[in-house]
């Protein structure tokens, strides 16, 4: 259960850096980085929402 956490955890430092290096390097002309970094944080994004409607709700 704690390495769930830490992983929840780590994946939402993740999407937030992604959102973040997306969110700097559009407007650096860096093009692909930026749709790149999109790309990942709405995978991750994705993932997260998905665990937290159809896991967490299961354990309790």
């Amino acid at each position: 259960m704690d390495a769930e956490r830490n992983l929840f955890k780590f994946l939402l430092f993740a999407d937030a850096a992604a959102i973040l290096i997306s969110m700097v390097a559009g407007p650096l002309s860096h093009t692909a980085i930026s749709i790149g970094a999109a790309g990942s944080a709405i995978l991750i994004s994705l993932c997260l929402i998905f665990y937290g409607l159809y896991v967490w709700p299961k354990d309790r």
